[in-house]
């Protein structure tokens, strides 16, 4: 079964990313980032290219190669990857695919009100689900 983290009261939802892919890829995890459209896949790319100059996390825009341990894509694909991270609004179908399913939800009120449709969504369906408020991270 699929594990569900909800990161919320997020800052900035490219640094917490950052953050987590950091700590999965030194385990060795394959990751997927679903984003809205290629604009959104640049951006995020961009932003790791630039995040830090002492560390590189190697990805992918929009193809999947299977040395690669990040994968940024628009479309919901089935990757070999073991984890998702959605940024999008609605729900991946091929989520329950993967070991563990990341959201992540800013502080934008309507970021809020689309997760919340989704949190439902997979408690109705009987998903362990973590809640990590990120302002008590701090």
């Amino acid at each position: 079964m699929t594990y569900i983290d909800f990161y919320f009261n997020v800052e900035n939802k490219f640094n917490k990313i950052y953050e987590i892919l950091e700590k999965e890829v030194f385990r060795k995890r394959k990751m997927f980032i679903a984003v809205n459209d290629f604009n959104n896949a640049e951006a995020l790319s961009n932003f790791l290219y630039a995040h830090s100059a002492s560390s590189f996390l190697p990805h992918t825009i929009g193809n999947h190669e299977e040395n690669t341990p990040i994968h940024i894509h628009w479309d919901h694909e089935m990757m070999t990857d073991d984890f998702i991270i959605n940024l999008k609004s609605d729900i991946s179908p091929l989520f329950s695919r993967y070991l563990r399913l990341i959201e992540i939800v800013s502080h934008d009120n309507e970021d809020k009100k689309m997760a919340r449709e989704r949190l439902k969504f997979y408690r109705d369906r009987g998903y362990e689900i973590q809640l990590v408020d990120t302002l008590k991270e701090i």
